[in-house]
């Protein structure tokens, strides 16, 4: 959402305040701004009664001081019948400390103390406006990419032009969303994460996988010296490799590839070409598709869809190719030995499936990324919540959202921006507030 789209978006906001002067002077305030819709309420249960009754609040700012019922007390209520609604106390500073309570709590967005100033009291109410918007358009986002998913699952020729106009649609959606806020969604490969995490909600066998391979194929083409246009589009094809699977029956996705029949496997191997029609009417995504269409592909020419054979293999698939089998390996094995197990177990595809130049760059690469499968001794246990959060703190098992969508699989080091990543989400989608991470001794010692 741009700032052309914000502004012509209106957002209904209610003023609560037993002191009819204060709301009287918000409004005078609030008025100047075309796409703010005003509400008044002199108590708190007043203000719970239009609630009740307007169910698009996007932004409440209430007085903490109040007969009957505080600020705080209300504003608790409000979440209850207006939980995307985002809160505002207005606070004397004798009542700060009640007012940190009600954020930590989540019941409150921020406060202001009174008397206010006008231009923070405008960045504000801006701030918290554009945050409901934000969310709202997310909910709708998510809502249509649950719906494309079904509508995927009965796929045929006529439905085709109509799941990749909403693929365009979305893609276009998020992008702008991302441009409007750069620190909420800043980027592109956020859009390609969401997609991934239905992908993976689809194929409940395979938690993480993609993002796995996503980021083996990353380390990998650095490892070869690749430049990092490249490495962003490898990486968002390693996400995307398996998008054709969303089309599966669930009885197809459930059954290992040796036990598919003629039909099935038939079935099994169209996965490749449904991927790259998904988003071939995506022009800034057509390159991935060609990667995603061949992953499939064997070095021998003996694989699908097109037997392509040798370096005729796009680079991007052949790296896929190899990361993918190597992933899918590692989970075969106890994790004590399975990266050892799993590489192993490569030595005789290389100039079979794989490409043999890639071998050395997929060993050191594996090592790398999968390092945390042989986690040091010396270390402490914690849980920690969202906001304490600290550079070089360990997951140690994955991570989802408050609806089931992965967030981070286990093993990952936070870094600034997976720790802000981890944050936003939680505004969003809270889950439970305990993260479980892993310490080094020496940084408890420190």
């Amino acid at each position: 959402m741009n700032d052309q789209e914000f502004s012509a978006s209106e957002v209904k906001i209610l003023l609560v305040d037993d002191e009819v002067n204060i709301t009287k002077s918000l409004r005078r305030l609030l008025m100047d701004v075309d796409q703010y819709d005003i509400h008044i309420a002199n108590s708190g249960q007043d203000a719970l009664d239009i609630l009740a009754d307007e169910t698009d609040v996007g932004v409440i700012i209430s007085d903490q001081r109040m007969p009957e019922m505080t600020g705080v007390e209300f504003l608790k209520k409000a979440r209850g019948l207006a939980p995307d609604a985002v809160r505002i106390l207005l606070t004397g500073y004798a009542d700060i400390e009640a007012s940190i309570a009600a954020i930590n709590d989540g019941a409150v967005f921020r406060y202001l103390t009174k008397p206010w100033e006008d231009d923070s009291l405008l960045r504000a109410v801006a701030e918290a406006a554009r945050n409901y918007l934000l969310v709202s358009e997310n909910k709708r986002l998510n809502a249509m990419v649950l719906k494309q998913k079904e509508e995927l699952e009965q796929w045929n020729q006529r439905l085709k032009q109509r799941v990749l106009d909403q693929t365009a649609q979305i893609r276009e959606k998020n992008v702008d969303l991302a441009t409007s806020n750069a620190q909420l969604r800043n980027s592109f490969d956020e859009t390609i994460e969401t997609l991934t995490g239905v992908l993976e909600m689809r194929d409940r066998r395979a938690p993480g996988h993609s993002r796995n391979v996503a980021e083996l194929v990353t380390v990998m083409a650095e490892k070869l010296g690749r430049p990092e246009d490249e490495k962003g589009l490898l990486r968002s094809a390693g996400l995307l490799h398996d998008i054709g699977k969303i089309g599966m029956t669930d009885a197809l996705l459930c059954k290992p590839i040796s036990e598919l029949n003629e039909k099935d496997r038939q079935a099994y191997e169209n996965h490749v070409i449904r991927g790259q029609a998904a988003i071939d009417m995506i022009p800034a995504l057509r390159d991935i598709g060609v990667m995603i269409r061949h992953h499939h592909e064997r070095y021998d020419g003996l694989g699908f869809p097109d037997q392509l054979k040798g370096d005729d293999i796009p680079f991007g698939a052949r790296l896929i190719c190899a990361a993918d089998m190597f992933e899918r390996k590692l989970i075969q094995f106890p994790e004590s030995d399975s990266l050892v197990s799993a590489l192993k177990e490569l030595e005789g595809e290389w100039g079979k499936s794989l490409d043999p130049k890639l071998r050395i760059a997929l060993n050191r690469g594996a090592k790398e990324v999968y390092s945390n499968l042989n986690i040091s001794v010396e270390v402490l246990e914690a849980k920690v919540a969202p906001n304490d959060l600290e550079v070089g703190m360990q997951l140690k098992n994955d991570l989802y959202t408050g609806t089931g969508v992965l967030l981070l699989k286990k093993g990952i080091i936070f870094d600034e921006l997976k720790i802000k990543a981890v944050q936003r989400s939680f505004m969003i989608d809270p889950f439970d507030r305990d993260i479980e991470v892993l310490l080094k001794q020496t940084d408890l010692d420190s």
